[in-house]
């Protein structure tokens, strides 16, 4: 089988006076999977740092995309790649697709208070 992993993206901002107006839509992309795993979770996170490094089945070198999704509906929750610096900040109710390098970690924080995060990690 071939291309058994779509995403789409769309984005569009309007908003201020002076009114700002953009639309990012570069399109569907279809990626091939060659490992048919996923590993599925929702882990609650708090205001210290919690750090996750087993993704279930998943061999680290067969480390696909990346779903985290906040569930909270007042905090956001921070994520990075190493302890206490952190390259995202996943607002409530807002997610993030990210392709993840082979044997990575992520490390999680709430704001404020615990959050339930939704993370997938797709094998690819």
């Amino acid at each position: 089988m071939a291309n058994e992993i779509s995403k789409t993206v769309s984005l569009t901002l309007s908003s201020g006076t002076p009114a700002l107006k953009a639309t990012f839509k570069p399109g569907t992309l279809t990626l091939d999977q060659t490992t048919a795993k996923l590993y599925s979770t929702v882990n609650e996170i708090g205001t210290s740092e919690e750090s996750i490094t087993d993704f279930g089945d998943l061999a680290t070198t067969e480390y696909g995309q990346c779903v985290i999704r906040n569930l909270d509906a007042t905090n956001y929750v921070q994520v990075g790649i190493t302890t206490a610096t952190y390259f995202a900040r996943i607002y409530p109710g807002d997610f993030a697709v990210i392709p993840l390098e082979d044997a990575v970690d992520l490390f999680l924080k709430a704001n404020t208070a615990a959050c339930n995060v939704e993370i997938q990690v797709w094998g690819r």
